[in-house]
């Protein structure tokens, strides 16, 4: 039985100097037989909303998919009315609670769904997010910013409140996934030009913090789809004010108060983690050739 999928992000994979974890998310969701993939939402964050949107039309063209790629929020507080949301709202009524939104950058879009069509959130099985921090995360001689929930905080605020499933991979998770040098070059199913762009980035970042690492951020929550077994998930009842999120920091709340999300606190078993993205990885540049 396959789940069904939208991938929502602010993918800048193969732009240089901009992150490439979105773009490898979405490789990996290719190679997984068990999702299928409805589309994928663009929103501002890593780059521009028309960055993003190109270099997303441009990957899917790349890898001949047919799947459909929408535009969406270029800045918080723009009208809510875009292509990517009314695209959210048709998938929902089309499928109500079957989708799971997986969501890796600012969550404009999501909002914009949800003033368009209240009742958006409730016809939703889940969401995913990458973002937020439990406090500030320092990589190297560098104290990072957080990027997503910050990027939109009202946004974030209307999501994470949201009264559908709402499963988070903060900041701290997700650096249980670190990539190397190593692992690139260990990547035998990419073509040069792919790990070229990757050893660019990792150069870069690794310019920028001191440490020649970069992590795999947004892969985790989409790895949950199908393997949530691999992680350790705990309740968390969310407090965050909209205050706080500009910040991307996540608050513990009040039980009588606030809602009750799940955040993921690891990866249990780093080994089977790798395996497993590898596999996905290797099958779907079968599948999609570069």
């Amino acid at each position: 039985m396959t789940q069904k999928i939208i991938f929502d992000c602010d993918n800048t994979l193969g732009i240089p100097l901009k992150e490439v974890d979105d773009g490898l998310t979405l490789l990996y969701l290719l190679g997984v037989p068990e999702l299928d993939l409805l589309g994928i939402t663009t929103t501002f964050g890593n780059g521009r909303i028309d960055q993003v949107y190109a270099q997303t039309l441009k990957l899917a063209k790349q890898l001949v998919v047919d799947i459909p790629v929408l535009k969406g929020e270029g800045q918080p507080g723009q009208s809510p009315d875009t292509s990517a949301a009314r695209f959210l709202i048709e998938a929902a009524n089309q499928y109500p609670g079957e989708i799971i939104l997986l969501a890796t950058g600012p969550l404009g879009n999501l909002h914009s769904a949800s003033q368009l069509d209240p009742d958006f959130f409730h016809k939703l099985k889940a969401i995913h997010l990458m973002g937020g921090y439990l406090k500030p995360v320092k990589l190297g001689y560098r104290n990072l910013q957080e990027l997503n929930f910050s990027a939109d905080p009202i946004a974030a605020h209307s999501v994470l409140n949201a009264p559908c499933p709402v499963i988070v991979f903060s900041a701290q998770a997700c650096l249980d996934a670190p990539y190397r040098f190593k692992d690139i070059r260990n990547a035998d199913y990419w073509p040069a030009r792919l790990k070229w762009v990757m050893y660019k980035w990792l150069f870069a970042f690794g310019l920028f913090t001191g440490e020649f690492i970069f992590y795999l951020w947004d892969l985790l929550p989409a790895v949950y789809l199908t393997k949530p077994e691999l992680f350790n998930i705990k309740d968390f009842i969310i407090g965050s004010s909209i205050k706080d999120l500009q910040s991307g920091m996540l608050i513990e709340g009040d039980s009588s108060k606030n809602p009750v999300i799940k955040l993921a606190k690891g990866i249990k078993d780093q080994q089977a983690f790798y395996d497993y993205l590898n596999k996905a990885w290797r099958d779907s540049a079968k599948r999609y050739p570069l």
